[in-house]
């Protein structure tokens, strides 16, 4: 493990071959200045071929290789949800730092025994929420606290795109490898806003409500959901894999109304999957806010060609330095899952509503 003038820099190893693991490594981890070493894969073949295009020293036919390497000092865990848990352990227990996928786990007691794991190993975990660590979310945090936007008593998130021609054996439209299907995937970002919104405050109740489902495999393509706090306030979210690309978020408060068309993932950030590496990263992110109906103004963010994968390598890292605190971003990992578990318990009892476990 080498050092910078900031933070560590890693040696990191890959677990999985899929498009997501490609982007990460390259405009993530690679731009945050740390190496990758190692990619594990099921097969040696699959493993080769993305080590070749990704020119990564090491390919393993198998996850446990990658762990068994004394050499990486940190994992990135690119595999289905379904297996979170089981290589999670696996690395807490070779002493790996560990960022993980999202959703973290098919259930909240998984993600907490994850983390109780890398507690007792003292390992960094941290989930692969790109947007958390952009620093927009922060201002946009700050203001929503400082009361620029009034008392806010409502947040409305949108993310879909439109994947009709995405495969039936595609691991989104498998419920056993992705329990709650597009709730879980898209939907773990609109639900994360609303709460970063509110402060990772748990909701009193939700109600969810699976509109759509794969005709052949059952999974959930198309979700909508309500988050109702005390004191009357909401945060109301549409997640779909079968409607147009939509990232709409608005924030309403008493003095103004807040608003992004990019919330999770900025349209200036992004990043062809096929060619990451040709990637060239914004000076600026923006968003709007009205006082006025019908008058917005838009305001920016600077970003000094740095991407929120990039700040979220570096997070990590700072979380291994012991400069930031990585059980507290856990403690919201957990608190999303909470409200997951309760919002797909209410969708199978007819949209229902249901109070959140603490």
């Amino acid at each position: 493990m080498a050092t910078s003038d900031t933070n560590s820099l890693l040696t990191w190893g890959v677990l999985g071959t899929g498009g997501i693991a490609g982007k990460v490594l390259t405009v993530g981890i690679r731009r945050a200045g740390h190496t990758v070493l190692a990619v594990g894969s099921r097969s040696a073949a699959s493993a080769q071929a993305f080590a070749d295009k990704f020119a990564i020293t090491k390919a393993y036919g198998s996850y446990q290789e990658v762990l068994d390497d004394g050499e990486i000092d940190a994992v990135y865990i690119a595999l289905p949800s379904a297996l979170h848990k089981e290589w999670t352990l696996k690395a807490a227990k070779a002493k790996k730092h560990i960022l993980c996928e999202k959703p973290v786990a098919p259930f909240t007691q998984d993600v907490v025994e994850m983390v109780d794991a890398c507690k007792a190993a003292g390992v960094v975990f941290l989930d692969g929420t790109f947007f958390k660590h952009h620093p927009r979310n922060k201002l946009i945090k700050d203001m929503v606290d400082a009361g620029d936007l009034g008392d806010v008593s409502s947040v409305f998130s949108q993310f879909s795109c439109d994947a009709r021609d995405m495969a039936a054996d595609a691991i989104r439209h498998r419920p056993a490898m992705e329990r709650t299907g597009a709730l879980g995937d898209m939907g773990w970002y609109t639900i994360r806003f609303g709460l970063h919104i509110y402060g990772y405050e748990l909701p009193e109740r939700v109600i969810g409500t699976i509109v759509k489902r794969h005709p052949e495999t059952g999974a959930c393509t198309h979700f909508i959901g309500q988050l109702h706090f005390a004191n009357n306030r909401i945060a109301l979210f549409d997640t779909s894999f079968a409607q147009a690309d939509s990232q709409r978020t608005h924030i309403s408060g008493t003095k103004a109304i807040l608003a992004l068309d990019d919330a999770f993932v900025p349209w200036k950030g992004l990043i062809d999957m096929n060619n990451p590496s040709a990637f060239i990263a914004p000076l600026q992110d923006t968003f709007e806010i009205s006082t006025k109906a019908g008058v917005w103004e838009t305001r920016s963010v600077a970003m000094h060609g740095v991407v929120e994968e990039v700040m979220m390598v570096r997070d990590l890292a700072a979380c291994v330095d012991g400069t930031k605190s990585w059980e507290a971003w856990a403690e919201e990992t957990m608190v999303i899952h909470r409200v997951i578990d309760a919002l797909w318990e209410s969708a199978e009892l007819g949209s229902v509503p249901v109070v959140v476990k603490k």
